[in-house]
């Protein structure tokens, strides 16, 4: 049975991904995100981990400006205790240079996860994957093994 805390951290997560996602309102995280927060998410193509807020916007521009009609699609949403996990997609359009791959106005239709620990109702850690194999694939790069 959820708590009423498990709910509100469930609807914040549900905020995050409404509003700078697919609303591209990155000020909305300064309001969810502690300002320590742990961030355990490395940008794929480099060894740059993500370390702040502002680390996380210079991401979320990135796909933003890269895929301009991005939606996030969300399967499932998950809460228990302090942390919330959600199953999502990302669909867009390839209209902005994106770590260095050229526009390439195909469509792409990208799995992954987000898992997110609270305190006092602001999230203190954060950790995210995505099929980046699946979305370079998309983009057409062909990828060595």
């Amino acid at each position: 049975m959820a708590t009423e805390t498990t709910t509100e951290n469930k609807q914040q997560v549900l905020r995050e991904f409404e509003e700078a996602w697919n609303g591209n309102d990155l000020s909305a995280l300064d309001d969810l995100y502690a300002a320590d927060v742990r961030i355990a998410t490395v940008r794929t193509g480099s060894d740059d981990t993500l370390v702040s807020r502002d680390d996380l916007k210079e991401l979320y521009s990135e796909w933003d400006d890269a895929f301009p009609d991005a939606t996030t699609e969300l399967h499932a949403v998950v809460a228990e205790d302090d942390a919330v996990m959600v199953w999502w997609s990302i669909h867009g359009t390839h209209e902005g240079t994106f770590r260095g791959i050229e526009p390439t106005g195909n469509q792409i239709d990208v799995e992954g996860f987000s898992y997110r620990r609270f305190d006092d109702g602001r999230i203190v850690e954060s950790k995210d994957a995505a099929s980046m194999t699946t979305l370079f694939e998309q983009l057409g790069v062909e990828l060595s093994v």
